[in-house]
């Protein structure tokens, strides 16, 4: 190969070549398909194969005399590394390393509660801290930059503290400026809370009363007029469309219950006036009806049970009164059942009433003593035994006894006493038989055989029988009356025994 470079380069003759139609034609093809193109590829393939493994086997290692080394002394360096102040170091590095990640998180943590909005100063106080631990990492003074790291994290991790405090502070201050009519500052501690809170419900709520502040207070000064002018149904009206467009207002919502109040103590003080008007007027009922109105405006209040009890007490008492005026009148009219019953009605609401008492004692007699009388006129052959004709005569004497006997009494006296002579009074009864017939009469006693016999007979029911040999026995009941008996009495036995 070094014999190679002595030889001479071949220049390219200029000779001017006469081209053959052949060729003209080649040169009109692409050069990706002309011959020498392919000459030049397959030259340049050989080449290449030549000097990867043809040319190493030609070239020959240089010879070189060996050398020998004689032993001798070795002074190794001194060595000056550090493996326990590497070891701090790296410690420190870590540790300050672990500080910034720290570090790095709140202030994320911070900027998504918009930390610049509400403490500005601190945080960038707090990031200039951070930055000068920087310098000292930087110069690889890590025990500084650590301590750096941790003041900046500690003033960090007081102003995550503050959040709270912070958006309970701006709450407040919103809900003080909507109070006091500052809706341009409640808007801005509202927002700032909104800033810190993005889902805080308060701030958002605080924002639309703050937008609706206006209006609200437009209504206020209207509802606090009308209240002045007495006005105070259209004053609660006012404070209710106030609270309609801020339901959390407290001005407005002390406004209605003002108003419910005093429209309470006013209708209440109505019905209070209205009720002890009506009882000097004796109107008790509508006392009653006004002091019950008082009292459901105020449930249990004394002022409206006394009335109400004076009120009871005095329709009680009228009611009484009159009542024993109409069971009296009763009595004048000898309307003793009716009497009698007025007089209950009275002792059923108020057991010590004595003069319903008596009245309802001597209504009572009369009423007993009239219908007992009543009975016997109505069933006067009762009389017809011995024990009923004394009880007659014992009505007799009770209603005689009456000093200043009525018009009813007077004539149930008189037809009593005829009926009782009547019941003694015999009266001629007329019997038939035919001679053949065995005639007893109840009560009286057996009277024979006959074909007709008359005897004189008491008022009363009767019953006469009769009997014969070989015909069935007769039974015939009869009533004799005062006016006697239109027909005589047939007891005959005709029928015979089969």
């Amino acid at each position: 190969m070094e014999s190679s470079k002595g030889f001479d380069p071949i220049k390219p003759a200029d000779i001017t070549l006469t081209q053959s139609a052949t060729a003209k034609s080649a040169e009109k093809l692409p050069w990706q398909k002309r011959p020498a193109t392919y000459i030049v590829l397959i030259f340049s393939i050989l080449l290449a194969l030549f000097i990867i493994f043809a040319l190493p086997l030609l070239i020959r290692p240089v010879e070189t005399p060996t050398v020998i080394i004689e032993p001798q002394a070795i002074q190794l360096p001194s060595v000056k590394e550090a493996p326990f102040n590497d070891a701090q170091l790296s410690k420190a590095r870590r540790a300050a390393q672990d500080t910034l990640s720290k570090i790095l998180e709140k202030q994320s943590f911070l900027e998504k509660k918009n930390i610049r909005l509400w403490g500005e100063r601190a945080f960038q106080a707090a990031l200039d801290q951070a930055a000068e631990g920087d310098q000292f990492y930087r110069q690889r003074v890590f025990s500084e930059a650590q301590i750096a790291y941790q003041n900046a994290l500690g003033q960090l991790t007081a102003l995550e503290k503050r959040i709270p405090n912070e958006l309970s502070e701006r709450l407040a201050k919103g809900l003080e400026a909507i109070t006091q009519g500052n809706a341009t500052s409640a808007q801005q501690h509202y927002k700032l809370a909104l800033a810190i809170d993005p889902n805080n419900s308060e701030a958002s709520i605080g924002i639309k009363r703050a937008g609706t502040l206006g209006p609200v207070l437009l209504l206020l000064s209207q509802a606090n007029s009308a209240l002045e002018d007495k006005q105070l149904e259209q004053s609660q009206a006012i404070f209710r469309e106030a609270q309609t467009l801020d339901v959390l207002h407290p001005a407005a919502i002390n406004g209605v219950e003002k108003t419910t109040l005093l429209i309470k103590e006013r209708d209440f003080n109505n019905a209070m006036s209205q009720g002890y008007r009506s009882l000097d007027n004796r109107q008790f009922n509508n006392a009653s009806k006004a002091f019950n109105a008082a009292l459901k405006l105020s449930p249990g209040h004394k002022g409206a049970l006394s009335g109400l009890t004076q009120a009871s007490n005095a329709a009680a008492q009228s009611m009484t009164r009159s009542q024993l005026a109409n069971g009296a009148a009763l009595e004048s009219k000898e309307q003793w059942h009716k009497a009698r019953d007025t007089y209950a009605r009275i002792l059923a609401r108020d057991g010590s009433v004595m003069d319903a008492r008596m009245g309802q004692i001597r209504s009572s007699t009369r009423a007993d003593l009239s219908d007992s009388i009543k009975k016997i006129l109505e069933t006067p052959l009762r009389l017809a035994s011995t024990g009923v004709y004394q009880h007659g005569q014992q009505l007799l004497a009770d209603a005689q006894g009456i000093r200043s006997p009525g018009p009813q009494l007077k004539r149930q006296i008189t037809q009593l006493e005829k009926t009782l002579k009547n019941a003694i009074t015999p009266i001629p009864v007329e019997l038939r038989s035919d001679s053949y017939t065995t005639v007893t009469l109840f009560k009286v006693g057996e009277l024979g055989q006959f074909n007709q016999k008359y005897l004189s007979l008491k008022p009363g029911n009767y019953v006469v029988t009769g009997s014969r040999p070989g015909y069935r026995n007769i039974r015939v009941e009869f009533q004799v009356t005062s006016k006697g008996l239109s027909n005589p009495v047939e007891v005959s036995c005709w029928e015979p025994v089969s």
